[in-house]
């Protein structure tokens, strides 16, 4: 059994690592030669009979994911939808926009019927009508299919609408809200509806913002409230994991109820039979009904089928080992969704309890207290390459900030949460009192530790970027510590543990003219990081909200830790557009800057002066950058007063004009003339139909051009007409929309070198 649950997983695991589905027939082949394989007992059999198990079901699984995906002729039309609210929608101001509900949604219908096919997709709504689960519905929409930035070291949400099954997402159209008859919704929505008044009701208390946030987070996995303030400084003092219910979390409250189930059978004492089960029913009842209130994510799936397969294997008189039960565990949650393993909560979760269980076979005869600083120690060494891995790095604070925070969560505020919750449904006025008490150690603590992260800067979180192949040894660098052996075991796991630090320090700067040029995807936006050895320039940082969430801590700062840089020679901020200018203060705050240039009026932050035509310097290798525009004139308008920055490589240029239009453009013409031919073109203002003028092209004659935008973005860019215009000269067009991040290597003498991000990670579900 052992061996075939392997080979499940394994299968399962595999399929979704497919850059192309094969046609579904096939997933019958599989299901015949796993009944043939069947039959054998030898346990390399079983093992390809799983093999074979997990790849049927994730053929079939992607499948018919892909037959319910929104069709390409059907994105950015109206379209009509008719259906039901199937989740907890989440509540939040977004930057630069009213209020946004965002919320899963069960389609019934949807018109015209040539675009039948998603059952479920996530719709944005923007307005005053408050959405509550289980209500039908029927809207005006605009859908695209689930799509996320690809670029290298940044989360791609498209794996998270994978995992999710969303076969499209989209936002409602201002006119189009209709509420047809009321819906009860069935027993799934009655679930989410509870959770949407526990979150309200939680939100009502008068806690500290953050408080608030964690107890709904911790209460009902309402995460819409969840900062980046927070959310970082969870993440510095390696307790992210308790903002979010884990598996931890779902073992806390089994434990309440297998006391709770113990207490009961002392009480009203019965049968013989009746002392064994109830308090193990007891306990898989109340994780159940935590699970329910978590929305059943990965790592509480994983828990409650392990803690079921151990209440069955007791009721039934066997002794369940717990690395079967996790396998058990892993088989079923993969069962449920084939892409679960997609993203790192199932490695984490599921990593996490396997190096617990390994532990405690090592800590065996050690006192308790030996045993709680041992583990705790060494779950956050574990940590730093997983943490380098996923996110780029990992708190060195972690083990003195769980060893205090783990157990005030499980045992204090998640307990009284709960007993809120009871009393809430049962209309008992002391609610809000147990809320209090469970806020009030958070309330305490929050201060101290944001006053920590301010003292503490950047030592608190320890930059690490590391590949599969340096996590991995990094890992088993990590086990050989906790074996039993000499120093020579010691030294080896130093030796194995290097590459996960060495990289950065190691990288050296080049001593010829080979540049790379990364024009990253920040959707509708732009970001440009020009690169030779240790020398650095980033042209703009893309959008989002300066003070929130943005493409300059989403993309810009992934990807240059994923690079091992720390210092920028140069930042360039074309203009003061937030779609180009969003992120200057994470790319300050977190990086040292030589040379700081803007365009316009400037972000008014830091120091740094505008880029004026003319201003030119030059790295060691010999690449020259020079400011074309703007000139000492009238300030132009804010598009106009882009930097227009130039670079030389060799005999080979590149031209980075900002979102200047097509009145600049033919200024530029005028004044440069023959030195504006350059071989490569980011083209302005995302493609626009003010840009790119033929006047432009004309002089520029590149070779080939970037178009940065959004896909199926509201402004339609790229026009038509632009495109149309580099085809007729023959330009070769490159997309970040399409192909994600785009990373052009020059080298003089040489053909241009292109690497496309999103063909590099192409999976058939993307």
């Amino acid at each position: 059994m052992q061996s075939w649950m392997i080979g499940a997983v394994s299968g399962l695991i595999f399929t979704g690592t497919w850059r192309d589905l094969p046609p579904w027939p096939l997933s019958l082949l599989f299901a015949g030669c796993a009944l043939v394989l069947l039959t054998q007992k030898s346990a390399g059999a079983k093992l390809a009979c799983g093999l074979a198990c997990g790849c049927a079901l994730g053929l079939a699984y992607g499948t018919v994911l892909l037959q319910h995906r929104l069709e390409v002729g059907c994105v950015g039309i109206p379209l009509t939808v008719t259906g039901q609210v199937s989740s907890l929608p989440s509540d939040e101001q977004v930057f630069g926009r009213e209020r946004r509900q965002r919320f899963e949604f069960r389609v019934d219908e949807l018109a015209p019927t040539r675009c039948k096919g998603p059952s479920k997709i996530i719709l944005s709504y923007y307005g005053q009508h408050k959405i509550h689960p289980g209500e039908s519905w029927q809207f005006e929409v605009k859908l695209k299919k689930p799509w996320g930035l690809a670029n290298p070291g940044s989360f791609n949400m498209q794996v998270w609408f994978a995992q999710e099954s969303i076969d499209a997402i989209g936002s409602v159209r201002e006119s189009g809200l209709t509420k047809p008859l009321p819906s009860t919704g069935g027993l799934f929505a009655i679930h989410h509806r509870l959770r949407q008044q526990i979150s309200e009701r939680i939100g009502e208390l008068e806690l500290n913002r953050d408080v608030i946030a964690m107890l709904q987070a911790l209460t009902v996995a309402d995460n819409s409230a969840i900062d980046p303030p927070l959310w970082q400084l969870g993440q510095q003092l390696g307790i992210n994991h308790l903002l979010v219910i884990s598996g931890s979390h779902i073992a806390f409250v089994a434990g309440a109820g297998f006391l709770l189930g113990g207490l009961l059978t002392r009480i009203a004492p019965g049968s013989t039979i009746s002392s064994v089960w109830i308090p193990q029913v007891f306990a898989l009842i109340l994780a159940c009904f935590y699970g329910a209130l978590a929305g059943f994510s990965i790592p509480v799936q994983r828990a409650l089928v392990m803690l079921g397969s151990f209440v069955v294997a007791s009721l039934a008189g066997r002794r369940s080992e717990p690395q079967y039960s996790l396998l058990l565990a892993a088989v079923g949650v993969l069962i449920i969704n084939p892409l679960a393993a997609l993203g790192s909560g199932f490695w984490l979760s599921f990593g996490a309890v396997f190096v617990l269980l390994w532990l405690a076979r090592w800590q065996q005869g050690l006192g308790a207290v030996r045993r709680l600083l041992n583990t705790h120690g060494y779950m956050s060494l574990v940590m730093l390459p997983l943490g380098a891995l996923f996110f780029g790095g990992g708190s060195v604070v972690a083990m003195v900030a769980n060893l205090l925070m783990i157990p005030l969560v499980g045992l204090l505020v998640v307990p009284l949460s709960l007993l809120a919750v009871v009393s809430f449904l049962g209309g008992w006025p002391v609610a809000s009192g147990l809320w209090y008490l469970a806020g009030w150690p958070l309330q305490q603590l929050l201060p101290a530790a944001y006053a920590l992260a301010d003292m503490g800067g950047e030592w608190l979180f320890l930059p690490l970027s590391a590949g599969l192949a340096h996590a991995l040894l990094a890992l088993l660098a990590v086990g050989m510590l906790i074996l039993p052996g000499g120093m020579r075991l010691k030294f080896l796991a130093i030796v194995l543990a290097l590459p996960l630090a060495l990289p950065p320090v190691l990288a050296s700067p080049q001593a010829d003219l080979n540049t790379q040029v990364t024009v990253l995807d920040v959707g509708q936006g732009t970001a440009v990081v020009v690169r030779s050895g240790e020398r650095v320039l980033v042209y703009d940082t893309g959008g989002g909200d300066p003070k929130g969430l943005n493409m300059g801590s989403m993309a810009v700062l992934p990807y240059l830790q994923r690079q091992g840089i720390d210092s920028l020679d140069t930042l360039v901020i074309s203009h003061p557009d937030l779609d180009h200018s969003a992120g200057t203060a994470v790319i300050l705050e977190a990086l040292k800057v030589e040379r700081f240039r803007y365009g316009g009026e400037g972000p008014g932050i830091g120091e740094g002066r505008p880029c004026i035509a003319g201003e030119s310097w030059r790295w060691p290798a010999g690449q020259v950058f020079q400011f074309l525009s703007p000139g000492l004139e009238t300030p132009y308008r804010s598009n106009d007063s882009s930097c227009v920055l130039q670079v030389q490589v060799g005999d080979y240029r590149i031209l980075l004009p900002g979102d200047v239009e097509e009145e600049r453009e033919r200024t530029l013409v005028q004044y440069w003339g023959e030195n504006l031919r350059s071989d490569w073109l980011l083209a302005a203002h995302h493609g626009s139909r003010t840009s790119s003028s033929l006047a432009l092209l004309k002089r520029v004659r590149p070779q080939a051009a970037v178009i940065s935008s959004g896909y199926a973005n509201r402004f339609g860019h790229p026009h038509s007409l632009v495109i149309q215009r580099l085809r007729d000269r023959g330009v070769e067009i490159f997309s970040t929309a399409s192909e994600g991040a785009l990373e052009f290597t020059v080298v003089p003498g040489q053909q241009l070198h292109i690497d496309a991000y999103r063909e590099q990670e192409q999976r058939y579900w993307m």
